[in-house]
């Protein structure tokens, strides 16, 4: 029973999730994924299946490089249609001698079409390498999440859901570091967001599609200070409508910051006649 009011709260928070979305907009998703991401990672039972879910099939396989696995299908909700696999490999134990099955990867069908929503991936050390989200149940990648030692260090997101992704977000022991974004569709990063401390310190934009920063703007803190009194802040580079259907490249390293210029050296006094 618990398992099976686990899931039907799961798809409940996906529901709302997209709801607010489409009255949010993209860019507002982008920030709501957490929910989504605790459904996601939520373990979906235990592999000889329970009282409230059914573990369906163990298909044993070999894959073309010779390896041994199994697939192990599983139904929450009784619809006779697996909605969790879990791949497992079977390899050398070191701890106990003998041989193991280790997961591999996981599939989740959170509203139940069918369709794979959720992908999982672990590495050999049993945390998750990158998970990767279908946000609107159209059977495409919306969203990955790549981790290193159990953390989110980078964040590539579709926004234009057209399978290329056109926001990567870089973190840094959970911080947000940096954000950089296509914003014309054309496969290069054209707007990049600098973060110090949590908060957004510096914006550098490309105006000329070259990839390469053509103007910066630094966020001063009293301006941000006057914002949350009700003050208009200053006007913030807009992202220009979607255009081309190039192929997106892998993003460019991030410029440098810009440096502090420093004062210029006054001119000497004419001489006196």
């Amino acid at each position: 029973m618990r398992i099976a009011m686990g899931v039907g709260v799961g798809f409940g928070i996906i529901a709302s999730f997209w709801a607010g979305c489409a009255e949010k907009g993209q860019e507002a998703a982008s920030r709501d994924l957490s929910a989504y991401s605790e459904v996601a990672q939520a373990e979906p039972g235990a592999d000889a299946g329970t009282a409230s879910g059914s573990a369906g099939e163990t298909t044993p396989g070999t894959s073309a490089s010779g390896s041994e696995y199994i697939t192990k299908q599983f139904d929450l909700n009784f619809d006779q249609v697996p909605d969790v696999y879990k791949y497992y490999v079977l390899e050398p134990d070191p701890d106990k001698g003998g041989k193991r099955h280790r997961l591999v990867k996981r599939e989740l069908d959170l509203n139940g079409d069918g369709r794979i929503d959720v992908i999982t991936v672990y590495s050999p050390q049993g945390e998750i390498e990158n998970e990767s989200f279908d946000l609107d149940f159209d059977g495409r990648i919306d969203l990955v999440d790549h981790y290193v030692k159990g953390q989110v260090v980078q964040k590539s997101v579709d926004l234009a859901f057209d399978e290329r992704p056109d926001m990567f977000k870089y973190y840094a022991k959970g911080a947000l570091l940096r954000r950089e974004k296509d914003r014309n569709n054309d496969g290069r990063i054209d707007y990049w967001e600098y973060y110090e401390n949590g908060q957004l310190d510096r914006i550098g934009a490309d105006l000329d599609g070259d990839g390469k920063v053509d103007s910066w703007k630094t966020i001063e803190r009293k301006a941000e200070q006057e914002q949350s009194k009700g003050e208009p802040a200053n006007q913030m580079l807009q992202p220009e409508a979607p255009a081309g259907n190039a192929a997106p490249a892998a993003p460019p390293a991030a410029p440098a910051a810009p440096a502090k210029p420093a004062p210029p050296t006054p001119a000497p006094a004419p001489a006196k006649k």
